[in-house]
């Protein structure tokens, strides 16, 4: 058998592609830890894998753990648990591998993947040069390392994987025109959507492909021939056109059949949900800060997109694609359809990145396959040109090149922070060692998944946002306003009575759900829990604003000199400024935002004296200022020179001490009912306003549950404190 002899320039080609995985490999394992997955959001993927193999590969149909009571109804888009179980069964083929280790490398593989993908993507629509630098500058990006280190085992590396697929494999259809690789194209897309229910954004590129392709085409007649007239019947006498469109169609059809039969939906549903989610139907939507609007073209706006995609790839698709596109036209060079569609995703992901930064992760891809099809296309004019100019431009570009994956290297340092730390592990080995099997943990949203991951308890919400149609009868946003209501009332019995609801469906509740849902829903479903748990923590302190805005509270600001007198209001930057307040923050020439109550996080920044020797420590926060006087034997706090506030809670020689002013008058200032909180070290302090001082939130956190009657304290550390409920 002869073998045929490998070109050198394929051994360069794969052995850089080798050093690419190699790299993107590497920096990612830095997070690897065999006994933990990374973050919070991967707990729930590695939770619904370890379900599915322990019922025999059976999906869930019921998940009891999630958003009880009472629980709520499984989504079939658990592709990605079945491939981590894939790797798992293959990987036990050579030695016994824990489902946790599977958790922290399969992003890791799915990674290297891509980088093979990438290339031979940006390859098609370029040359060797474009699908180098496509696979450097989409597995390198900020937006996919943050969310791809080992044990990160959330969906956002396969949703690039399989974005780079399923384009690649809708190419090579309309390319060959023939069945199998129709097929192929249809089954991949399916797979990436049983992966990730937001997969049907690539059919809706498709279908906006041929009108877009139809118009390109106008486009192009009328600049080659100098004049508006359109000959459409010469258009549609052009056998690749119409095979083009023969192959998007069919490929439309066929998976949007198959999606409904399937249970993944369509992408006209997909269409109109994405609009809700894009517009926040889900209220919690307007306190993601990834998801509030921005403005690409300002200096902050560019930067933080920058940031997340790359300054040099962000550069290439929004400045030189465009110029690279118009002087395609008018040479009239041929512009493939292919060419078309990489113009159209562009197009589409940047409309997405307007509306917040979660989406940079899919403008991450089409930035980069752009960004490789420029460097492919500039490599190709300047081949036939001097040595000079040719030898400086390949070396431009790989100094480009270079210093990006010197940045991802740097970048992978940043991103190694996601492990969960110690606080928040020790508390959940409580939990999970003390706490009854059928207990409720609740707290704010964010940590759901790891509680419900680590420990097999059953939580009060997680982030896997659920509407009225998935979580009966409490969706998110009910369960959103319940525990910003309990958070920050100062009534015990409000929160008490809120939770109450939360232990056990009523009999009427429990037989409209069985009715809703039919004979899935378990019986435990409707069951009572046997305890309940309530975590307050330090995160919180930053999450109050919008705790406070969800609870129903709003600070009475209706002009400047009620921000003024009102210290300890921040502004929830939702879309619409309510009536009767002041709009605030970035938009609020725009009428948003709306003011509420917080916790004001100040700073010391100098110790003075006054002329009597007093001590006078200043902290500050922003533009505002509070200085604590040691006088009298006492801590006097001043509130920018105007009011004193009330309530100061200091430590001495460790043993907490309480300061109250009420009766301590000073003739030139007003008085505020507020609430100083000072740290240990004297080194910051918190302001807590009148109406919430008292919170739950601030009693559970910085109180140990003092004063109230229904939580009792079962541990703590300096971050978290873990309360029983007693009702």
């Amino acid at each position: 058998m002869k073998f045929k002899k490998i070109k050198l320039e394929s051994l360069i080609i794969l052995s850089i592609l080798a050093f690419i995985i190699f790299i993107s490999i590497y920096i990612r394992f830095k997070t690897y830890n065999p006994e933990m997955i990374l973050d919070y959001d991967p707990w729930w993927h590695y939770r619904y894998t370890k379900m599915i193999l322990e019922n025999n590969l059976h999906p869930p149909k019921w998940d009891i753990q999630s958003f009880f009571p009472p629980g709520r109804i499984v989504q079939p888009f658990l592709g990605w648990s079945y491939i981590m179980i894939i790797m798992y069964y293959i990987a036990n083929i050579f030695s016994n591998v824990s489902l946790i280790v599977i958790g922290n490398i399969a992003p890791l593989i799915i990674v290297g993947l891509t980088v093979i993908v990438a290339y031979i993507l940006g390859k098609e629509l370029s040359n060797e040069w474009g699908g180098i630098s496509t696979a450097i500058f989409c597995t390198l990006t900020p937006t996919l390392i943050s969310v791809s280190m080992a044990g990160y085992c959330d969906t956002d590396a396969t949703v690039v994987f399989f974005s780079f697929l399923c384009i690649y494999s809708f190419f090579l259809a309309m390319k060959k025109k023939k069945l199998p690789f129709t097929i192929l194209a249809i089954l991949i897309n399916l797979a990436f959507i049983f992966t990730w229910p937001g997969a049907w954004y690539i059919s809706l590129l498709l279908s906006a492909f041929i009108p877009a392709l139809i118009l390109f085409r106008f486009v192009e007649q009328i600049i080659s021939q100098k004049s508006i007239k359109i000959d459409i019947s010469r258009l549609f006498k052009e056998k690749k056109f119409i095979g083009s469109i023969k192959i998007v169609a069919i490929i439309l059809v066929i998976l949007n059949v198959l999606g409904i039969i399937l249970g993944f939906g369509n992408m006209v549903s997909f269409f109109f949900s994405g609009l809700g989610f894009v517009e926040a139907k889900q209220i919690v939507n307007v306190s993601v800060a990834e998801l509030q609007p921005i403005n690409i073209f300002s200096k902050s706006g560019f930067t933080q997109v920058a940031s997340r995609v790359g300054t040099i790839p962000l550069i290439l698709t929004l400045v030189v694609l465009p110029l690279l596109v118009i002087f395609k036209i008018f040479r009239k060079i041929e512009i493939k359809s292919e060419e078309i569609f990489l113009f159209l995703w562009a197009l589409a992901t940047f409309y997405l990145i307007l509306h917040g930064v979660r989406f940079s992760l899919l403008f991450s891809c089409a930035v980069a396959v752009s960004a490789g099809y420029v460097i492919g296309n500039l490599m190709k004019f300047i081949s036939d040109r001097e040595i000079i100019l040719k030898s400086t431009f390949i070396g431009l570009v790989i100094f480009i090149l270079i210093m990006f994956i010197s940045d991802a290297i740097l970048y992978s340092e940043y991103a190694s922070g996601m492990a969960v730390d110690n606080n928040w592990i020790e508390m959940l080995n409580w939990l999970k060692n003390n706490a009854d099997k059928n207990s409720l943990v609740a707290t704010w949203w964010d940590p759901g998944h790891i509680i419900a991951g680590y420990t097999g308890l059953k939580v009060h919400a997680d982030g896997a946002h659920c509407s009225s149609k998935g979580c009966f009868p409490y969706p998110h946003n009910t369960r959103i306003q319940n525990m910003g209501r309990i958070m920050s009332t100062s009534n015990e019995q409000e929160a008490i009575d809120i939770l109450k609801k939360y232990r056990q469906l009523t009999p009427e509740q429990c037989q409209q759900l069985k009715q809703k849902f039919g004979d899935i829903v378990p019986e435990d479903a409707c069951k009572p829990i046997s305890e309940m748990y309530f975590i307050s923590s330090s995160d919180l302190i930053g999450k109050f604003t919008w705790m406070n805005y969800f609870g129903g509270y709003r600070a009475p600001i209706k002009n400047p000199n009620d921000f003024l007198e009102n210290p300890g209001v921040c502004c929830a930057a939702t879309p619409k400024t309510e009536p009767g307040y002041m709009s605030c923050g970035e938009f609020a020439k725009k009428g948003k935002g709306v003011f509420v109550w917080c916790p004001w996080v100040f700073t010391l920044s100098d110790i003075q004296q006054d002329k009597d020797g007093n001590n006078i420590y200043l902290y500050n926060y922003g533009n505002f200022q509070i200085a604590i006087i040691q006088k009298d034997n006492k801590l006097i706090p001043v509130y920018n020179n105007n009011f004193i506030i009330n309530h100061v809670t200091f430590f001495l020689n460790g043993q907490e001490q309480e300061e109250d002013l009420t009766e301590y008058e000073v003739s030139s200032m007003k008085k505020l009912d507020g609430l100083i909180w000072m740290d240990p070290s004297f080194k910051s302090l918190i302001y807590f306003a009148p109406e919430i001082k008292d919170s739950i939130f601030v009693k559970t956190f910085f109180y140990n549950g003092e004063g109230l009657d229904h939580f009792k304290l079962v541990y703590q550390n300096p971050e978290i404190k873990l309360y029983r409920v007693d009702f």
